[in-house]
C-alpha cells in the first residue's frame, strides 16, 4: 500500500483551502447532508476555476444544465446556484490563483462530535 502524501509543514491542505474559499457558502447548510452537497458544489467550482475562462464558463453552463435536469429545479434556483458558483470561482482565483489541483472526491466525517472535511485531489494535468 502506498503511503499518503501529506502537505509540507506550514503549507495549507487542499481541504483547508476549499473551506477558506467557501467559508460563507458552506455555512448556509442546515445539516450534514446539505453541507456535503454544498461542499461538492464548492469543489466543482474549484475544479472549474483551474481552467481558462472560455472552458470554465462552458463547464459552468453544463453543470447548471445537469443540476436543473437531475433536480428538476426552477430557473430561479439555477440562477442562484450559478451566481454562487461564480463567486466561488472568483474566490479561488483571488485566494489561490497558482494552486492547480483537481479535486476528485470530498466528504465530511464527524469524529468525536467535530466535523472534518476530507478531500482527495491530484495534480491538474
Amino acid at each position: 500500500m502506498k503511503k499518503r502524501k501529506r502537505s509540507k509543514p506550514g503549507k495549507p491542505k487542499i481541504s483547508e483551502m476549499v473551506q477558506t474559499m467557501a467559508k460563507g457558502y458552506l455555512e448556509l447548510s442546515v445539516n450534514l447532508e446539505e453541507k456535503e452537497n454544498y461542499l461538492r458544489s464548492a469543489c466543482s467550482a474549484w475544479n472549474m476555476a483551474c481552467f481558462e475562462s472560455p472552458k470554465r464558463y462552458r463547464l459552468l453552463r453544463n453543470y447548471i444544465e445537469k443540476f436543473k435536469e437531475i433536480n428538476n429545479s426552477s430557473e430561479g434556483n439555477c440562477k442562484n446556484l450559478e451566481e454562487d458558483l461564480m463567486k466561488l470561482i472568483e474566490q479561488k482565483e483571488k485566494l489561490y490563483p497558482n494552486v492547480m489541483v483537481r479535486i476528485l472526491d470530498s466528504k465530511i466525517e464527524v469524529i468525536d462530535g467535530k466535523e472534518h472535511v476530507n478531500i482527495v485531489s491530484s495534480a491538474f494535468i
